[in-house]
């Protein structure tokens, strides 16, 4: 009988134990990703690049997804260890969500540069864009709110 080397075996029996482990997380989805798929009873995140430096953040904004559909678990920011001050550089806001029923429905993310939104926070209410003064210019586009909205198909597993 032909022994096979155990360099071969273990790593085999690993990939095979972990399959299915969840030890990957939810599916990610990135900012061009707008259209998203996922079986029902599934996690999913939406990841999207933060300028910290710039004092850039994201939010959910209104109107909200169907609740029959879909779920907000959470949300965190992290930033990439650049090796400078903190707070300084860039990183990744990821917002995770649960299918919780079938159908279809959209998620609406707002980019929002510094001082380019209100409401939130201790502000309360959804998080918009900023209203431009009347008589003011308008903002160069990389300083005003983008709205990002993802299409959330559910299906049966």
């Amino acid at each position: 009988m032909r022994q096979v080397p155990a360099r071969l075996v273990l790593p085999a029996v690993l990939a095979a134990a972990l399959s299915g482990c969840g030890l990957s997380g939810p599916e990610e989805y990135a900012l061009g990703e707008k259209a998203v798929t996922v079986d029902e009873g599934e996690e999913f995140t939406l990841s999207v690049p933060v300028d910290i430096a710039m004092g850039e953040h994201w939010s959910t904004t209104s109107p909200e997804p169907d609740a029959s559909v879909v779920r907000g678990t959470g949300d965190e920011e992290d930033a990439e260890d650049s090796g400078e001050a903190d707070g300084a550089g860039k990183g990744t806001h990821r917002f995770t969500f649960k299918a919780v029923g079938t159908g279809t429905t959209k998620i609406r993310l707002i980019q929002c540069p510094h001082r380019a939104c209100a409401g939130g926070g201790t502000a309360g209410g959804p998080v918009t864009a900023s209203p431009v003064p009347s008589g003011s210019p308008s903002p160069p586009a990389d300083e005003r709110a983008t709205v990002h909205t993802y299409t959330v198909t559910v299906r049966q597993p």
